[in-house]
């Protein structure tokens, strides 16, 4: 004799959340995209008006060095948009975020602060010691994190 299976009405409701967070998140991620765009579009075009802004101070008799920090930041964050939206493609692509792309941006933002700060000469020196420090962290962090990867394990060789 025979037992009818056991009806599990919590594993199709489980299914079913499951499916629709799937679904969700694909149109936060379809949304999203565009606005990152635009982002990057902005920061570009800020990058190209400091640009414009500091060839046109080079005329004077006295140029201005404000101008030219500014381009610096500017073209410092086109980089760091750049590498926070690889980041995010990365996870829409595949639905995983690598460690060592996190530590890239974060070391980008803090080499950027670095540049900035030494740029301005404007910086105390424990201020810049902290970054440097931070800096040497991170990467060592991200050799870790290279050599512990699902790709670095399926490059050994035997």
């Amino acid at each position: 004799m025979s037992v009818p299976a056991p009806e599990r009405p919590h594993q199709d409701i489980r299914a079913l959340v499951f499916k629709l967070y799937d679904r969700a998140v694909e149109l936060v991620i379809l949304g999203v995209i565009p606005l990152m765009l635009v982002a990057l579009g902005f920061a570009f075009v800020a990058a190209v008006l400091s640009t414009i802004d500091m060839f046109q101070s080079l005329n004077t008799a006295n140029p201005d060095e404000q101008s030219l920090r500014t381009l610096v930041e500017r073209v410092l964050d086109v980089v760091i948009l750049i590498e926070l939206f690889n980041t995010f493609m990365e996870y829409a692509r595949t639905r995983h975020i690598r460690l060592s792309n996190l530590l890239d941006v974060t070391i980008v933002f803090a080499l950027r602060e670095i540049l900035i700060q030494l740029y301005a000469q404007v910086f105390e020196p424990v201020n810049l010691l902290t970054l440097c420090v931070l800096v040497i962290v991170l990467v060592i962090a991200r050799s870790i994190a290279n050599s512990f990867s699902r790709d670095a394990r399926g490059r050994k060789a035997p």
